[in-house]
C-alpha cells in the first residue's frame, strides 16, 4: 500500500457524503404541493353575536385608570 491510499479513500468519502446530502437536500425541495384547504367549520349567522340588549357586554366593566408617567421619562431639573 503506498502512502496516497489514506488520502485518496478520505477524498471518496468526502465527495460521497457530499453528493449524498446535496441528493437529499434537492429531494427535500421536491416535495409535492400541499392540497388545496377546504372550509371545515359551517357559516355561522352574525345575529348570534350580537349583543342583545338584556346582555351589555362593556357596561359592566370599570373605566380605566390614567396611566401615569414613569419615574424616567420625567424630566430631571438640575
Amino acid at each position: 500500500m503506498s502512502n496516497l491510499s489514506f488520502p485518496r479513500i478520505a477524498v471518496a468519502l468526502v465527495l460521497l457524503l457530499a453528493l449524498g446530502l446535496g441528493g437529499a437536500f434537492l429531494k427535500l425541495g421536491m416535495n409535492p404541493p400541499l392540497p388545496v384547504q377546504t372550509v371545515v367549520h359551517k357559516d355561522l349567522p352574525g345575529a348570534r353575536f350580537a349583543l342583545s340588549e338584556s346582555r351589555q357586554g362593556g357596561a359592566s366593566l370599570p373605566a380605566m385608570p390614567e396611566p401615569k408617567a414613569a419615574p424616567m421619562l420625567q424630566q430631571q431639573q438640575h
